[in-house]
């Protein structure tokens, strides 16, 4: 393999998808590595160049031809296993290229070794877990087609989604609309189109200032601030927001837009789409631990790839939508649109645009999974970007894909950045020591008091083992809770977080023990406890590091020196 780096531009005609074949798990890699296809290429080349005894690439092909036809069980599993043993060799092979890439020959003995490279990366990690929990699904290969093959999809359209070779528009992959029937919350009292359940809601916890001592921070400014919460706008959308909120030349105020979106987005004649896989429309491409900047790396690949498919197919580009055919059933459909070049663009590009037209809009992007919580650095960031906001901005913008859980869980947390910043967050709680506040005495009189021993109401309040085992061991931890708890309160136009694990803790519990789907719901509510319970730890460290000036450590630093507060949060139960 080479250890010599590629261009990063290479002219439009000789850009060239693989002839060789793949795996999603092959092409989930190369999205998010730089110059994906050529990385491949030259492990191909390799393999090839080496394969005149065993070729790694068509090994995986045979060990799983083999295990189809083979009729004994322990000698199917077996051509299975090898198959996906060699299928990680080559996953390993080409990220292992991509470092090699990545690091200029005249440079090996100086920079990072190979284990740093990828324990910096954590999103191939995401993808080798996904690997083994697709099991023999994994082996499935990628296949391209002749339009005469044809499939449910009329011909032309299975031919266009069967052959694409774009750096991220790749083989199987669809752009689908991101804006779709009954994303709005109809309980929401105002709305915006092109911009679903858009919400304001003042900033700040309302806390008593008799009880909670105003810090120089809370200025006049500070105190009327609110904090915004929107699914993915439409360009007009967007455009509605802030002339809404006043972001305009006219209106003076200055607004912070941050998504929270992990998956790559691309705007086509003014709608957002997602990439999606074809057998798998309806799910988010995940890649947990991926970072910002290579989020927009792949958006800014993913537009050069429409781009490239608008002109091959004479100013078209193949966009699929879903359309619900009952509630909870959807169809997927597939259209050809006619746009104009200057109409494609990534979410970083039109947010450009609106400053170019007059809109006072900062804008950004942190990347967190759906139905997870933050990753420790992305928290870092919202802690930079809401103090950023309190000194020169007016209103913060959160959105996801629907306004909903990543979104919900930001304006929480901007939330408890602006008020640990505006009031001494240990008036008025008592100076219980962590010891005290842990012990279970104190935790049944402080927790449980008010709803009289009901098992659902003290759920409703958070009061899961974890989440009481963690109270207990944070300095803060009483006085965190209570404000995390208010703020959840404050922001649940759309979603109550505490309401939301219950409801799955719920769900679990009526299903098949050991179900897959029993699995899948308790995955959800165990993610969306760990997001509560990461926020109550946000919450204690925002409270530490304002009473300790000199702390300088961000919060994903804070948390690595907290095993105590990393063990807890890692179980997986909902008791």
């Amino acid at each position: 393999m080479s250890r010599y780096s590629v261009t990063d531009y290479e002219p439009e005609s000789t850009v060239r998808g693989p002839t060789r074949q793949s795996y999603q798990v092959i092409n989930n890699v190369l999205r998010v590595i730089r110059n994906g296809l050529k990385v491949k290429e030259a492990v191909d080349d390799a393999i090839d160049q080496c394969g005149d005894v065993f070729n790694l690439r068509d090994s995986i092909e045979t060990f799983r031809m083999h295990a189809e036809e083979a009729t004994d069980p322990h000698q199917k599993r077996q051509y299975y296993q090898r198959g996906l043993v060699n299928l990680k060799r080559y996953f390993e092979l080409i990220i292992f290229q991509a470092y090699l890439e990545s690091t200029p020959p005249d440079t090996i003995r100086t920079v990072e070794t190979f284990e740093s490279y990828v324990k910096k990366r954590p999103v191939f990690k995401t993808f080798e877990n996904e690997m083994k929990a697709d099991g023999v699904l994994s082996l499935k290969r990628l296949e391209r087609m002749d339009v005469a093959e044809g499939i449910a999809l009329p011909d032309e359209i299975a031919q266009t989604v069967a052959n694409r070779s774009g750096n991220i528009l790749s083989a199987s992959t669809i752009l689908k609309s991101d804006f779709f029937s009954n994303l709005q919350k109809m309980s929401l009292p105002e709305r915006i189109e092109g911009a679903a359940n858009f919400r304001e809601i003042p900033l700040l916890v309302p806390l008593p200032e008799e009880q909670w001592a105003p810090l120089p921070g809370l200025t006049e400014k500070v105190k009327n601030m609110t904090v915004v919460g929107t699914g993915m706008p439409q360009t007009e959308g967007a455009r509605r927001v802030l002339a809404r909120l006043g972001a305009t030349r006219e209106g003076g105020k200055k607004v912070y837009w941050t998504s929270l979106r992990e998956e790559p987005v691309i705007y086509v004649a003014g709608r957002p789409h997602v990439l999606r896989l074809v057998d798998r429309p309806l799910q988010n491409v995940e890649a947990t631990g991926i970072t910002t900047d290579v989020v927009e790396s792949m958006e800014n690949r993913l537009r050069k790839d429409v781009q490239r498919e608008i002109r091959s197919n004479d100013g078209r580009i193949l966009l699929h939508d879903e359309v619900e055919d009952s509630p909870g059933k959807f169809t997927i459909t597939a259209q050809w649109e006619k746009v104009e070049m200057g109409d494609v663009m990534t979410p970083r590009e039109l947010f450009n645009m609106m400053v170019q037209d007059g809109y006072q809009v900062d804008y950004t992007r942190v990347a967190i999974t759906d139905e997870q919580a933050p990753l420790p650095a992305a928290l870092s960031q919202l802690v930079q970007r809401v103090t950023g906001a309190l000194q020169d901005g007016d209103v913060i913008i959160q959105n996801c894909q629907m306004g909903r859980g990543r979104t919900t869980t930001g304006m929480v947390a901007a939330s408890l950045i602006a008020t640990v910043s505006a009031y001494d967050a240990t008036k008025g709680t008592g100076s219980e020591s962590p010891e005290e506040i842990g012990s279970p005495g104190h935790l049944s009189g402080f927790l449980f008091e008010g709803h009289e021993g009901s098992e659902e109401e003290a759920y409703l309040q958070g009061e899961y083992k974890t989440i009481l085992q963690l109270v207990g061991v944070l300095s803060h931890g009483k006085v965190a809770k209570r404000l995390t708890d208010m703020a959840i309160d404050q922001m649940e136009g759309v979603q109550n977080l505490r309401r939301a694990i219950f409801d799955y803790k719920i769900k679990v519990e009526a299903c098949e023990p050991g179900s897959v789907k029993q699995k899948k719901l308790m995955d959800i509510g165990v993610n969306y406890l760990y997001r509560y319970g990461t926020l109550i730890v946000l919450a204690n460290y925002l409270i530490e590091r304002r009473q300790n000036e000199n702390q300088e450590e961000d919060f994903a630093v804070w948390l690595k020196t907290h095993r105590e507060i990393t063990t807890l949060l890692g179980r997986r139960n909902l008791d």
